[in-house]
């Protein structure tokens, strides 16, 4: 079986691999070497693939690289081009909106030159005493005048390549092109007699000359500063000439800027001012209302005309027409005025107008809170006291004195109109006679009718009605009837006179007289109110009280009076309603929680009562109010 199996041919087909595959020695040895050679070279190009893809990988990375700097390079452009348009359309827009004046070199004299009075000094000297006029201009105007440079401060060149021409060269003509700026020059030279001219020119035109010794330059320079102030900024210059007292200058100068207006708001502008310097120079209050008037219908959207109206008519007394003036202030626009189209000046006359509303209509607590518009911090001080005084607040009244007083710069006047309001809220009726009296000796204005006028109609109404308090009627009578008859204060005061010495029906038609002149005013109402009460009328007072009511929502009188009256009909329980509401605009009035308290009482309500006592702790009342208070069996705690 063994012969039998090894004489099988087997299939090679179906031979295990290899098998069946017989090589000699030698070719096995050079098959071995072939395989090595392979081997070698395969490792060969695998080591050479291996380098060629690090190679490819760093020519991609460059490559990368530099197209990113390409891009950034690129965008660079981009930035830096819109950057230059930017710059272009900032320098253009900048250039188109300049304004104010340039003063130029001037030429001078070689003799001048020689002694250090050259041009640039000259020009630097120039600058510098407009810019004082200006800046004197602008603390006394609302409406603030333009920038004064010189030349000189433009002079930080940056040459552009290849042309020799700085930026401040490219930015001087984009100006002259396109803004509104104007330019000063002049000339300084000495005279064949011995004196010397300085000649001054506003864009080249209208040339003015002045003379004088050579010693007198700087006076030269001076009046030179203000002859070109006033041709760049005529409005200010008479404000200007009004701040240093050359009182008749200014009133010149107003009729100048109307002469020279070119537009019809110019004009408006100018006779309002002439209408303010007519008051404030000459008195004479008729002829500035008409400038005023004048100025209205020229220009219906300027408000500066009727601030000055509502100045104009508190001097007569018109407080209705006043009244109308201040409410009106508050709906003008201020892209739409002259004057004051930029800055604060436009709300501050908006200030003044709510301020002056307030106060006409009783409304103290929001007077008392209020920043004026048109004053300093110790007018603000010392106006706040009278109000504070007026809404029966006599500690913080006094306080706000003493804090006026101690900013050294209050006006004596309005310390004693403050003084006179705080004495009366205690009763102090000899205390204010004298504070009536010293503010009339202590008003002063820059003429004699304007000062005539403010003695007559803020002053007099006030010392008759301290001096009727007093029973001295004799003099009381004297300095009221020195008033006018269609002064509204006036008319309310003789009527206090009159209800005072018993004379109802006299009073009556005093009061009757000023709520016709003056409807929307709550004062006159009020006291003929108090003067009904009084005489046990609590159903006719009762109506006044509602009238000063309507017209006065936030003074607190009529409301506190309105509920003693309702208690004199024993409607007690209404009467609260009155004392919570005139709580709420005079906290601090002493009589206000004893008669708060004595409503509580009769109502039921002993503890409510208890605490409105305790209120009173600490505040004023005066002599009369502790009587009642004492007859109640309860002590001021």
């Amino acid at each position: 079986m063994a012969e039998e199996d090894d004489s099988v041919v087997r299939n090679p087909a179906t031979a295990p691999a290899g098998e069946g595959i017989a090589l000699p020695a030698a070719s096995a040895s050079t098959a071995d070497a072939y395989l090595l050679e392979q081997t070698r070279l395969a490792r060969l190009q695998s080591e050479g693939l291996i380098e060629q893809n690090a190679f490819e990988l760093s020519h991609l990375r460059w490559r990368r690289f530099n197209d990113q700097m390409k891009g950034a390079m690129q965008i660079m452009i981009v930035v830096v081009g819109a950057a230059a348009v930017a710059a272009m359309g900032a320098a253009v827009w900048s250039a188109s909106h300049a304004d104010g004046l340039v003063v130029d070199t001037f030429a001078v004299s070689p003799s001048f030159a020689q002694a250090g009075m050259g041009g640039d000094v000259i020009a630097d000297d120039l600058t510098t005493r407009v810019a004082v006029v200006r800046d004197f201009a602008n603390a006394h105007s609302i409406a603030h005048s333009k920038d004064v440079k010189n030349e000189h401060d433009e002079e930080i060149r940056v040459e552009i390549p290849d042309t020799g021409v700085s930026l401040a060269d490219v930015m001087r003509t984009l100006r002259a092109a396109l803004g509104h700026e104007r330019h000063l020059s002049g000339n300084l030279r000495s005279l064949s007699d011995g004196k010397i001219a300085l000649t001054v020119s506003l864009d080249g035109t209208n040339a003015a000359t002045f003379t004088g010794a050579p010693t007198e330059l700087d006076a030269l320079e001076q009046r030179a500063a203000e002859h070109v102030f006033q041709r760049v900024d005529p409005s200010n210059y008479v404000l200007y000439l009004a701040g240093k007292g050359r009182l008749q200058e200014g009133l010149a100068a107003a009729e100048y800027l109307v002469r020279v207006s070119d537009s019809a708001p110019m004009l408006s502008d100018g006779y309002s001012l002439w209408g303010n310097q007519t008051r404030y120079t000459l008195g004479d209050l008729a002829l500035t209302l008409q400038r005023e008037r004048i100025a209205m219908q020229l220009d219906p959207k300027a408000m500066a005309p009727h601030m000055e109206t509502m100045f104009a008519q508190a001097y007569l007394g018109h407080d209705e027409q006043r009244l109308h003036e201040a409410r009106l202030l508050p709906h003008f626009r201020q892209d739409e005025q002259y004057a004051w189209s930029e800055g604060e000046g436009f709300k501050q006359v908006v200030a003044e107008g709510i301020l002056k509303s307030d106060v006409l209509t009783g409304d103290f607590t929001a007077a008392a809170r209020a920043h004026c518009g048109l004053c300093t911090l110790s007018d603000e001080l010392i106006q706040h006291a009278e109000y504070r005084a007026r809404l029966h607040d006599v500690a913080q009244s006094r306080a706000l004195i003493d804090q006026a007083i101690a900013t050294g710069d209050v006006a004596p006047a309005d310390v004693h109109r403050s003084r006179y309001f705080a004495d009366v809220e205690v009763g102090d009726w000899r205390a204010a006679v004298r504070d009536a009296r010293a503010y009339a000796a202590a008003t002063t204005m820059p003429n004699t009718r304007l000062q005539a006028a403010a003695v007559t109609v803020f002053t007099l109404p006030l010392l008759a009605v301290a001096l009727a308090e007093t029973g001295d009627f004799k003099h009381a009578h004297a300095e009221i009837d020195k008033t006018p008859g269609d002064c509204v204060p006036c008319e309310v005061a003789r009527g206090d006179v009159d209800a005072m010495e018993g004379n109802v029906r006299g009073a009556a038609w005093w009061f009757a007289r000023a709520v016709h002149d003056a409807p929307s005013i709550p004062f006159a109402d009020t006291d003929w109110g108090a003067m009904l009460m009084r005489k046990g009328d609590a159903a006719g007072a009762i109506a006044k009280f509602a009238a000063a009511h309507k017209q006065g929502p936030h003074f607190a009188d009529p409301l506190e009076m309105w509920g003693e009256a309702l208690m004199q009909q024993n409607r007690s329980d209404l009467a609260l309603a009155k004392f919570v509401e005139a709580a709420q605009y005079a906290p601090n009035w002493g009589r206000l929680h004893l008669k708060w308290a004595e409503a509580l009482h009769y109502a039921g309500k002993d503890a409510e009562a208890e605490k409105q006592r305790m209120l009173m702790a600490g505040l004023f009342l005066t002599a009369a109010d502790k009587k009642e208070l004492a007859r109640a069996g309860t002590p001021h705690v």
